[in-house]
């Protein structure tokens, strides 16, 4: 029980300490480069639309944060601190279809994991 509360006090303290690390905002845009929706009306894979890639990326975003802003730590009676993490530092469970008509999955933990498997690209800015 001593060596359990002595690892929870650890990881509060580094918990407490990540919360006050800022986050960085991605602005990135990106574009679709490899087929891997299955179209609905003709059953071929296809790349996605721009529309829907933004929205998956956008999802990607919430769903990759890492950011530990605007969690708070909460202070027990018995000593240990607690923090919500409100659903951030977890895996995501992805899959792309594949020509042969399987699925590949992959687990990734990062916007830039999520990025390289389903074959994203940064768009050039609109000032370049």
């Amino acid at each position: 029980m001593l060596i359990f509360s002595a690892i929870a006090v650890a990881l509060s303290f580094v918990t407490v300490a990540l919360s006050r690390t800022p986050a960085k905002v991605s602005q990135k845009r990106y574009v679709a480069t490899r087929e891997i929706v299955r179209d609905k009306v003709t059953g071929q894979l296809r790349t996605p639309t721009p529309e829907e890639t933004r929205l998956m990326v956008d999802q990607l975003k919430t769903l990759t944060n890492r950011s530990s802003e605007g969690l708070k730590a909460k202070q027990h009676p018995n000593g240990m601190v607690s923090v919500n993490l409100e659903g951030r530092f977890g895996g995501v469970v992805l899959g792309r279809d594949n020509a042969d008509g399987s699925t590949e999955v992959r687990c990734v933990f990062t916007m830039q994991e999520a990025v390289e498997f389903l074959g994203l690209e940064e768009a050039p800015s609109a000032d370049q």
